[in-house]
């Protein structure tokens, strides 16, 4: 009884250290975020934080697990209640649409996380292109329906290409609108496509 008390105590720690570590990421980046910054947001003390992450590689890890996580809950979220190719793509594009705000504030959250360990982290940005690789594969599954495999694999890149395109664009002239309209003419690209099969 006394060890299920602990567990329960310890896991929202460690989930609240998780989420406060992805958003000082987000905002910040990586090479910007320490344990005193988390031990700020948690209002925890460092050692606290140490006890469940010995590294800032292995918290790192924690966070890119936990996206990775998320991403293929909404994943399944969107396959379980969207019908036709245009609806289901759609879905990634009013994602895109509704994160305005934050992408021209921060960049898109994929991105610059990717583009940061890039540079000198290769085996966590090898990890971290996961989140890519799942929406990749999710838009092509989607497109297979309507176009021939390599097809269907080109436009989920040609997309994904657009979505980053417009995040980048929007995050260095600090203008959501950029991402407003280039998800219109996503949305026009999409029509054309599921259109011309």
């Amino acid at each position: 009884m006394k060890s299920e008390h602990k567990q329960s105590v310890k896991q929202p720690t460690r989930l609240g250290i998780i989420d406060a570590a992805q958003s000082h990421i987000y905002h910040k980046g990586f090479g910007a975020t320490s344990y005193a910054n988390i031990a700020q947001e948690t209002n925890l003390r460092k050692g606290n934080i140490q006890y469940h992450f010995k590294s800032k590689d292995e918290l790192l890890q924690a966070v890119i697990d936990q996206q990775i996580a998320g991403i293929r809950q909404q994943l399944e979220s969107w396959s379980l209640d969207c019908g036709t190719t245009y609806d289901c793509v759609e879905r990634f594009i009013a994602m895109v649409d509704a994160n305005a705000d934050n992408l021209s504030r921060y960049g898109c959250p994929m991105g610059t996380l990717n583009s940061e360990l890039g540079k000198d982290h290769r085996e966590q940005q090898h990890q971290a292109k996961v989140m890519f690789d799942l929406y990749l594969r999710w838009l092509e599954a989607r497109f297979s329906a309507i176009l021939p495999r390599k097809t269907a694999r080109a436009r989920a890149e040609q997309l994904m290409v657009m979505a980053q395109g417009a995040s980048l664009m929007a995050h260095i002239h600090e203008d959501p609108e950029i991402v407003h309209r280039q998800s219109a003419l996503m949305r026009e690209w999409l029509s054309e496509v599921c259109a011309a099969r």
